[in-house]
């Protein structure tokens, strides 16, 4: 199960990186299928909590693939 957000701006959303690598394959597998038609400004969680990191997109790089941000959204 995962959460989507479309409504999410820079007053609220805080990067996170991890700086660290890992099977990135598998990962992008997973967004996939949380997300198959993702949209610029969509804040996507792979977890069931809003409050737990998410991954936010940011655009879309020539080949079509997603750029994805990892970050949390600030709940005011």
């Amino acid at each position: 199960m995962h959460y989507q957000n479309t409504n999410s701006n820079k007053s609220n959303w805080m990067p996170k990186p991890l700086g660290r690598k890992g099977d990135l394959n598998s990962w992008i597998e997973r967004m996939e299928q949380a997300c198959p038609n993702p949209k610029k400004g969509q804040v996507v969680w792979l977890e069931n909590d809003k409050n737990s990191i998410g991954y936010k997109v940011l655009g879309f790089k020539k080949n079509g693939s997603t750029i994805w941000q990892r970050g949390q959204i600030i709940w005011h």
